[in-house]
């Protein structure tokens, strides 16, 4: 039984790895999965987070132009990420694991709203924003902390929500954008990981095929990122968002 749920973890893990770099919503698909295993809400939450790292990392791979093309201006929001997923990190371990399970429905919900609606938001705001009134640098950053605290402490759904502001705060094209989340989303995983790592509370036999999978399955989607159409692929997750925020509700309500 045991064997069995190691290889649907790890199939878990390849599929979210994937989802993560072309749509995001990976944190979905693994975190139910580990509540089935048994792991309790906190301990599968900051599993979960330690285990989806790699695709993240290696969602980067698909913006290497980018990235050199903005090395300079992407200084203040890895600032921003670190200290805010290192803010978020550190609230869910004082919170402790009552609070966090009487959360989790909640939590859910929040991160299924802005999975749902952070494209129309994003849109909405590219629209609304006007070159020659740009938003205030320091707003955008201080929301940007905000998002990185919810990173920390839970994170599904950050990814677009992310994208909505950095459209917000002047970001045009959409792959410098992505490039930019992604490396925001690693700085707020080196963050986190300084904090989860040597809280005990990993379990480590199952975040180990989650792990190494996310990385397969995340550099094996940079081929597909421009190929994959990414409106069915997160209608797809969105269903799953709901009726597992559903579960949550009943389960932990």
């Amino acid at each position: 039984m045991e064997i069995a749920a190691l290889a649907l973890l790890f199939a878990g893990g390849l599929l979210s790895g994937a989802v993560t770099a072309i749509a995001g919503g990976g944190s979905f698909l693994t975190f139910p999965m580990l509540l089935a295993a048994g792991v309790p809400p906190m301990a599968a939450n900051i599993t979960n987070w330690i285990a989806l790292m790699p695709g993240n990392f290696m969602a980067l791979a698909a913006y290497r132009t980018e990235l050199a093309e903005m090395r300079h201006d992407v200084r203040p929001h890895l600032l921003v990420a670190f200290s805010g997923g290192l803010t978020g990190s550190l609230l869910l371990l004082w919170a402790g694991e009552v609070r966090f399970e009487k959360a989790v429905p909640w939590l859910m919900l929040t991160a299924t709203l802005f999975f749902a609606f952070g494209e129309w938001v994003k849109k909405r705001l590219h629209a609304w924003r006007k070159p020659d009134r740009p938003v205030p640098k320091r707003a955008i950053l201080a929301f940007e902390f905000l998002l990185m605290v919810y990173g920390g402490y839970f994170g599904a759904g950050l990814g677009i929500v992310l994208l909505a502001a950095l459209a917000m705060g002047g970001e045009a094209s959409i792959h410098r954008a992505n490039a930019k989340k992604n490396l925001m989303v690693v700085a707020l995983s080196v963050a986190g990981s300084i904090v989860f790592l040597p809280s005990g509370e990993v379990v480590w036999l199952y975040a180990a095929p989650i792990l190494i999978a996310s990385g397969i399955g995340g550099y094996g989607a940079v081929y597909l990122v421009r190929r994959v159409p990414q409106h069915v692929l997160r209608l797809s997750v969105l269903a799953w968002a709901i009726v597992l925020t559903g579960v949550m509700f009943w389960k932990y309500g």
